[in-house]
């Protein structure tokens, strides 16, 4: 009969008449499973962001929506029980939901950042955990609707589109410059410059990685390679005035 409640509950899809404890623990737990199964795709291959991450998200944003669902009933009684205030009390919906959204964007980008260090990475997971936060506030709201076909199209793109993105992904041939900088205070005022130059000849970038040896920093930039004068490139970075050298490695 449990099996029964639980389907009547989820096919009513939409804002509760009130949050028993049967409609949160449901919600918490459809927050809990469905923040598993993406966060285990992640986990198997190895991410920073993995399943105990995505279960955590996934479950923090359903608690969020069931409290501004609670305030909505809470609102809604005072209105009733108090006919005088029911034209000046009002509540906005999506007001924690939108701190939620905003929250995980800032969780997100500093996966970005984990992940490969000072090399631009991450992007995936940080979707990811955007996206599974998105879910789990569907989920707090009751609309179950939208989080089961949600956790389906999350699955196919995390899982099967990665087997098709290097078949559809254009084949880069890619050059590496290594540009050295004797210190930080140099770096900081050169890096303006080198993306000018780069800028200025038209040059798409792939990937930038810094890292430092003692004082001395690094930067190795990788460009897609075009009809570039590579010598020309070298030649108008090493000229830059707080660059050591530039090496094309």
């Amino acid at each position: 009969m449990i099996g029964m409640e639980i389907i009547d509950e989820v096919l009513k899809n939409g804002f509760a008449e009130s949050l028993t404890v049967k409609v949160v623990s449901l919600r918490l737990l459809l927050a809990v499973i469905f923040g598993g199964i993406v966060g285990y795709t992640r986990e198997r291959n190895n991410k920073p962001a993995g399943f105990r991450t995505h279960i955590l998200v996934c479950f923090g944003a359903a608690i969020i929506s069931m409290v501004q669902d609670q305030l909505r009933l809470d609102i809604m009684e005072l209105a009733r029980a108090n006919a005088e205030v029911a034209s000046v009390v009002k509540t906005d919906l999506g007001r924690l939901g939108a701190q939620v959204v905003s929250g995980i964007g800032f969780l997100g980008a500093g996966s970005i950042m984990k992940e490969k260090g000072e090399t631009v990475g991450g992007m995936t997971t940080a979707a990811g955990i955007w996206a599974t936060g998105c879910a789990g506030l569907g989920i707090g709201w009751g609309f179950y609707n939208l989080a089961f076909p949600a956790i389906v199209f999350m699955l196919l793109i995390l899982v099967f589109f990665k087997k098709f993105e290097s078949k559809i992904e254009k084949k880069i041939v890619s050059l590496n410059f290594e540009i050295k900088f004797l210190n930080e205070k140099d770096y900081e005022k050169g890096i303006v410059d080198v993306f000018e130059v780069i800028s200025k000849k038209l040059i798409r970038i792939i990937q930038i990685n810094k890292h430092r040896v003692d004082d001395t920093v690094f930067l190795t930039v990788n460009i897609e390679e075009s009809v570039i004068n590579v010598s020309d490139v070298v030649t108008a970075l090493s000229a830059l005035k707080n660059v050591e050298y530039v090496k094309n490695s």
